[in-house]
């Protein structure tokens, strides 16, 4: 069976060498259709991927739900602290959540060599690194144990470290801790940072510490907490309701801040549109190919008449005609497939649309989707003529 079915990819491709000319028109339109056809599929998913990428970054993974818990004063003491956390162990021990933490943004200016920097301090936890997909290029990220250091660690973007004028190179560096707190800081990592020529830095600091950076700093009220996508938002609600009961007198509110926030994909209407037209193209390199195979088998009955006489089967014939197609129809999809990935995996993809970060992965459902809607239109486009050559006779052959 399966020496039969090379043979009859040969014998296709013999064929085809022998039309070349005839066909070559019509699979340059099926080529341009699939190369089309996987340019909006990997073009799709890669944008996803990226959206998705830059939101996880911001807003969390799916499903990250933010908890506002603020008391009835507005800002919390540090006995409303301790409730607070307190608070937040039990309910994570008791659902099995895996990932919380601490949110909170402050604005201040760290003491550097050649003045004050302008600095974004973020309050978090160890868990929000894997929350949203914080990337460490130098040093590390913080650990439970370095809430004890004396010296409060920091993790800084790249624009904080040059402002301050610290090599990347050299960290764990120290830096200056504001006048009113004596002593210095630890930079123990870097993460990525923005336009090297902003005039602001941002860094981490751990969730307790930040009365070290920031005089006027209370505790944070804003906490998230990653929850499994599948039980999410009933979850949610049971954790609400647990944080209401054990912290009476608090406000205590929640809000899903990930991409599915959103609701629909927002490139979802451009990429059906798109979808519409390569198949539109599709439809249209099919049939050019039909035709052309009409007219072939047309002028090969003479051909396909001296094979029945020999003994060929309808179905011998049926599947030879077919395989033509199919063989035409998957080389010229192979090509277009792979113009495709060339021109997704080219830098300037990179550099345009995704602003110069990491460019997500060219897809494979792309390349598989392009190879089987090639030998989709192959198996459609030869269907017709396998139909006409297989009721093709004997006698037909010489009255032609």
């Amino acid at each position: 069976m399966i020496s039969g079915f090379l043979a009859s990819i040969v014998e296709a491709w013999q064929e085809l060498r022998v039309h070349k000319v005839r066909v070559l028109m019509s699979l340059i339109g099926v080529g341009v259709a699939v190369c089309g056809l996987t340019l909006v599929v990997g073009f799709g998913d890669m944008m996803q991927k990226g959206i998705a990428d830059s939101f996880e970054k911001s807003g969390g993974r799916d499903s990250t739900y933010t908890y506002y818990l603020v008391p009835a004063s507005g800002e919390p003491s540090a006995k409303d602290a301790e409730r607070v956390e307190l608070a937040l162990t039990e309910t994570q021990k008791r659902f099995g959540i895996d990932y919380v933490s601490a949110l909170a943004t402050y604005e201040t200016k760290l003491q550097g060599p050649s003045g004050a920097v302008a600095t974004s301090v973020s309050v978090v936890d160890p868990d929000y690194n894997v929350m949203h997909r914080v990337t460490v290029d130098r040093g590390r990220w913080f650990s439970d144990a370095d809430a004890e250091n004396m010296s409060p660690p920091i993790v800084a973007d790249e624009v904080f470290l040059d402002l301050y004028g610290i090599d990347p190179g050299s960290l764990p560096a120290t830096v200056e801790l504001p006048g009113h707190q004596a002593g210095t800081a630890t930079v123990i990592g870097m993460v990525p940072g923005g336009d090297l020529a902003a005039e602001s830095g941002s860094v981490y600091v751990l969730n307790g510490q930040e009365q070290k950076f920031i005089a006027d700093a209370t505790a944070p009220t804003e906490f998230e907490m990653w929850l499994p996508p599948e039980t999410a938002t009933e979850l949610s609600k049971q954790v609400t309701t647990e944080l209401k009961r054990q912290l009476p007198g608090f406000s205590v509110d929640a809000m899903r801040t990930d991409m599915g926030a959103m609701g629909e994909d927002p490139l979802g209407p451009v990429q059906n549109v798109l979808l519409v037209i390569s198949v539109l193209i599709l439809f249209m390199g099919m049939l050019g190919l039909v035709n052309i195979s009409m007219v072939t088998i047309q002028q090969r009955i003479r051909e396909i008449g001296i094979r029945r006489s020999f003994g060929a089967t309808s179905r011998r014939i049926f599947f030879s005609v077919m395989m033509e197609s199919v063989v035409a129809t998957t080389l010229a999809g192979a090509v277009g497939v792979l113009i495709a990935v060339l021109v997704l995996k080219a830098p300037v993809i990179g550099e345009v649309l995704f602003e110069g970060s990491a460019t997500p992965q060219v897809p494979v459902t792309a390349v598989i989707v392009g190879m089987l809607v090639s030998i989709g239109i192959g198996a459609l486009a030869g269907l017709v003529p396998a139909l006409v050559a297989m009721r093709v006779r004997i006698i037909d052959a010489i009255r032609a």
